[in-house]
């Protein structure tokens, strides 16, 4: 039986433990906001010594002070929303046929108009051979998940610029949302034949957009990334520049663990360390009220440096539910005009979805495959394959399934 005595003890030294885990981390915070304050003024200082170091981590370039912060603008009476989202039927190599299913669901909210919402999707199937296989860095291999998951960011992408385009050409006035981010992280050591087809399909869509003077910004709820905060912690480092790779302080932290003998000596403590931990959710919940952002913040992703005008930057924002960030092209960024329109309509559209933008809540929705769409699509393609007389073999792994469910 259970010694509750022993049993007792133990859960009251970790609920000892998860408070000082907590105070400490309160600690984090508030060191982390005297940090946000001391560099002010000087803030350009900060970036200069940012632009300047080598650290192992995304550091945000600043474009204005740490402490910025904007109230959101009056919404235009008349704004047409627009958002795209996807998802798929992965190939099953089980199945009746190789084959792979992409649905893009796609809104259009007119505001101030009387007008009806567009709300649908579109299925798309592919089946040919240059659908299944794809030829990178000279090598020919079946169609992967990631590869389909690349079609699907793309047609999406198409699908926002061939509605904004559309919505532009009647004279309203225009905002894309998309879901997630806009940096194609996806493209990390990638071969450089798919680098370049692959962003080249984002970046013809962007300039699609940019020309047709439609912002476009990917909203990221609950996003728990820390480049701003890195910023900060570049800030707390005495090294001219910061060199994270030949840091002396954790040279020195790792030589003291070592030392059988250096026990009574005081800790060293590497200087960037007391705020680590803290995300930038965090930092701006404590620093901006409803409806306000942040300044707009430059990412260091190595990826955009093939971006040109379209180098992602990006800006937080008090919902009112939560801390979202919100990523941006650099031409979106440097046009007021436009950055308050995203601005705006992000609040608005959170505002309306109580807490998520409604845009993009029901883009996913009309995007959306679920479990059973899934099993009815394979029947359609058993059926279909049945009654046309065409000769195909399902595996005995998915016969079990298919009969299990009969």
């Amino acid at each position: 039986m259970l010694d509750f005595g022993a049993l007792k003890r133990q859960i009251d030294r970790m609920a000892t433990d998860a408070k000082d885990l907590q105070n400490d981390f309160q600690q984090r915070i508030d060191l982390a906001i005297e940090e946000m304050k001391r560099w002010e003024e000087p803030w350009k200082d900060l970036t200069t010594k940012i632009a300047r170091s080598r650290t192992s981590w995304l550091v945000a370039g600043a474009t204005g002070p740490f402490t910025e912060r904007c109230p959101v603008p009056e919404r235009p009476k008349k704004l047409t929303v627009i958002a795209a989202d996807g998802s798929q039927i992965f190939p099953d190599r089980h199945e009746i046929a190789q084959c792979f299913l992409i649905n893009i669901g796609y809104v259009v909210l007119h505001y101030g108009t009387g007008e009806r919402p567009v709300l649908s999707s579109e299925p798309s199937l592919y089946y040919q051979e240059e659908d299944l296989y794809q030829e990178w860095a000279g090598k020919r291999t079946p169609v992967t998940r990631e590869m389909v998951g690349v079609r699907r960011n793309e047609m999406e992408m198409s699908k926002v610029v061939a509605l904004s385009q559309q919505a532009k050409a009647e004279g309203r006035t225009v905002v894309g949302l998309t879901d997630g981010t806009l940096i194609l992280w996806m493209l990390e050591g990638k071969p450089f034949d798919f680098r370049r087809t692959t962003l080249q399909a984002t970046l013809n869509g962007l300039e699609q957009l940019r020309e047709a003077r439609v912002p476009i910004a990917g909203y990221i709820s609950d996003p728990g990334s820390a480049d701003v905060l890195n910023g900060l912690r570049v800030g707390l480092c005495p090294e001219q520049p910061p060199d994270c790779d030949r840091c002396p302080w954790k040279a020195a932290e790792m030589q003291q663990a070592l030392d059988l003998e250096g026990g009574s000596k005081e800790p060293v403590t590497v200087p960037c360390e007391p705020i680590a931990g803290v995300t930038d959710d965090i930092l701006f919940a404590r620093t901006l009220k409803k409806g306000e952002r942040s300044g707009v913040f430059q990412s260091s992703s190595k990826i955009l440096e093939d971006y040109g005008p379209h180098r992602i930057c990006f800006f937080y924002v008090h919902t009112g539910w939560e801390i979202g960030r919100v990523e941006i092209p650099l031409w979106v960024a440097e046009d007021r005009a436009l950055l308050d329109l995203v601005h705006t309509t992000v609040c608005d559209q959170a505002e309306k979805g109580r807490g998520y933008p409604v845009v993009l809540s029901e883009s996913h929705e009309r995007a959306v495959v679920r479990g059973a769409d899934r099993d009815i699509f394979f029947k359609f393609l058993r059926d279909s394959f049945v009654k046309n007389e065409v000769k195909a073999e399902i595996s005995l792994k998915q016969l079990k399934k298919v009969a299990a469910t009969v």
